[in-house]
């Protein structure tokens, strides 16, 4: 995915701007101490739907009464907006074309624009980033939880005292429960599923435990409140329609049990009364068409959103043959010249003209139906479950009116009204003893179709192959750091490298396999230089991940702050830096700007990288190059405000 911030914006008041410009690819603040370097991520941060603010207060936040990050996510750019904390922090998300000129962006700009609260914002930007996973949980226990932007920012950001540290690696992993959120929500961000893993997940757990209790019931004749209020309390209602006498169906199943031991007595006065059951036998058969007419409707909503996402997939694998067949539309002339005549041939501009619109064409559609193809299934499973409860209702009241039926209204056995009395009252005394002794219908017909379920969706799932794809990308990872550390400052006593991440053991952890057979982790490891270069080597190789994987909603967008500080405590060489610690520097940089050039040599995206650093370049090998990607330099009593 193409992504990128095009400027980091503060407005005061009054309109006053202050603005970063930024490129993709890699751009460089440079500057002094206390001149706001630090604080740009801090922005990047709170405008990302951060839950408080973090920019250090000051110059700064009294200046601030508007922050602006337009961010191009691939044919659109998004001004995101947000106001200054004190003022409640509400935010704009607008939708811009993809050349939209961010020169146009003032206080007047938002005027008659929607605010929006925080989470509403969020749930724009993870739309545009096609992050669509609405619940990432693996069971209907625990309460629904969103892939969240908020997870993404600990794949984004080193701050100062980050990048070099040898206890941490991310961005708020010193929160317990964040931290698993984030680990657990990696292969989302990576691409690799998405809702339909989890809808089928949860719908598994589901199957499993219905499974495993109706094979409790089974085996040990468990009593069940929920069977004694559905086969008892219709044979009382029966009685007592047949006694033609009210009864409060909303009972216990202790008042239940009591009043099948108490039974009102048969009266010859009613000997020729009929009315109760027949009007209970018509209130059944309303109630059984109401269910019908909701499980008419259920089905519909589900066959609905199965064909809508049917050809919702379609549509878009169609559109997505037609582009390859149309990616000449890269190479087009200016005018096309007639090797016989020499003139030039007008009506091949024109058709391929109207080729390169077709596909910009493409190109849109292709954006809009990616969005509205993956988000269904989780309605789709709750639809289901739905369906299931219905089922059973419509089962339930079938079985009363068969029951009404075949021995009240049309039983040529049970012919006197005390005949039909007594069958109800025998009935009734039976389910109680049955009760008593615990013994159930056999649920062997349901337990099989409930394990043919299970397979079904247990084959599905596995086609996701997600310890496979894991395991792919942390050998990805582990041979991209190894590659990357080649060329970054390490002690030679950790020399050859072989460093290893922890992705499908979820510990997230970093390590050097020393000798092919001890772990040296992060925090065994010694000096600055190993730990920093670490740092850089490992989310270098995330950014490459990110970038070649179709599917991944991630922002491919990277912040370091102050990655020379271990060489350059002071903030910039003087006589007492060695020459190693220059040349350290300048391999550091070296390796990002290489790695962002083949980044982009091998996906054709660029990924974007903001770092901010004391240094400016002078004295390294690379000084014309690192001076190409300055965006500011605060220095001589420049700074962000």
């Amino acid at each position: 995915m193409k992504s990128y911030f095009k400027a980091i914006m503060i407005f005061n008041e009054f309109g006053e701007l202050r603005m970063v410009p930024l490129k993709s690819g890699v751009n460089i603040v440079t500057g002094e101490s206390k001149t706001g370097k630090s604080a740009l991520v801090e922005i990047i941060d709170y405008c990302l739907c951060s839950s408080r603010s973090t920019i250090p207060k000051g110059k700064i936040t009294d200046f601030s009464f508007l922050y602006v990050i337009p961010m191009l996510i691939n044919k659109n750019t998004y001004v995101i907006a947000r106001e200054r904390w004190e003022n409640g922090g509400k935010m704009y998300v607008i939708k811009e074309a993809e050349n939209f000129n961010i020169a146009n962006i003032n206080l007047e700009y938002f005027h008659n624009k929607q605010k929006l609260n925080v989470k509403d914002a969020q749930y724009e930007i993870e739309s545009a980033l096609g992050l669509l996973v609405t619940n990432v949980v693996t069971d209907d226990e625990r309460k629904g939880k969103r892939a969240s932007l908020r997870n993404m920012v600990s794949y984004m950001f080193q701050h100062q005292n980050l990048i070099a540290s040898k206890f941490a690696l991310f961005y708020r992993f010193s929160d317990s429960y964040r931290r698993k959120d984030i680990i657990e929500q990696f292969p989302v961000f990576a691409g690799m599923i998405d809702q339909s893993y989890y809808s089928d997940i949860i719908e598994l757990g589901n199957l499993k435990k219905r499974l495993n209790q109706k094979i409790k019931i089974q085996k040990a004749n468990e009593k069940s409140s929920e069977f004694i209020k559905r086969s008892l309390l219709p044979l009382l209602e029966d009685y007592y329609a047949l006694l033609d006498i009210p009864f409060n169906s909303n009972i216990t199943i202790k008042r239940m049990i009591e009043l099948s031991s108490k039974l009102p007595v048969f009266d010859d006065a009613q000997l020729f009364k009929e009315s109760g059951i027949i009007k209970r036998y018509h209130s059944l058969n309303k109630e059984l068409e109401d269910f019908r007419n909701q499980e008419r409707e259920v089905l519909l909503k589900i066959n609905n959103l199965k064909d809508v996402n049917h050809d919702g997939f379609n549509f878009t694998s169609r559109l997505k043959e037609i582009k390859e067949q149309i990616n000449a539309t890269e190479t087009f002339n200016e005018e096309y010249i007639c090797p016989l005549c020499g003139k030039n041939c007008e009506e091949i501009y024109e058709e391929d003209n109207l080729l390169k619109e077709a596909a910009e064409w493409l190109d849109q559609e292709l954006n809009i139906t990616t969005k509205y193809t993956t988000d269904f299934s989780e309605d789709i499973r709750k639809l289901k479950e739905l369906h299931i409860g219905i089922g059973i209702e419509i089962k339930d009241k079938l079985k009363q009116i068969k029951d009404i039926e075949n021995n009240f209204i049309y039983s040529r056995e049970l012919v006197s009204k005390r005949e039909k009395i007594n069958y109800a009252k025998s009935k009734i005394i039976l389910y109680k003893d049955l009760v008593s002794e615990g013994l159930f219908d056999n649920s062997d017909e349901e337990i099989q179709n409930l394990k043919s379920e299970i397979t079904i969706l247990e084959q599905k799932i596995s086609g996701f192959d997600l310890e496979t794809k894991k395991s792919k990308a942390q050998t990805f990872l582990s041979n991209n750091m190894n590659r990357l550390a080649l060329n970054l400052d390490f002690e030679e006593e950790y020399r050859p490298i072989n460093l290893n991440f922890g992705l499908v053991d979820e510990t997230f952890d970093l390590y050097q396999f020393q000798n092919n057979r001890n772990k040296i982790f992060l925090s065994e490891m010694g000096s600055g230089a190993n730990w920093v270069s670490c740092h850089i080597a490992l989310f270098l190789s995330f950014l490459r991940y990110f970038a070649t994987q179709e599917n991944s909603p991630m922002p491919l967008f990277m912040f370091f702050d102050q990655p020379s500080q271990v060489y350059f405590p002071q903030g910039k060489a003087d006589e007492n830096v060695s020459n190693s610690d220059i040349n350290a520097v300048s391999q550091m940089y070296e390796t990002i700007f290489e790695e962002i050039i083949s980044i982009e040599e091998d996906t054709n995206i660029t990924p974007q990288i903001l770092i901010v650093d004391h240094v400016d370049g002078k004295g390294l090998e690379i000084e014309e190059q690192f001076k190409s990607h300055i965006r500011r330099d605060w220095r001589n009593g420049k700074a962000l405000i």
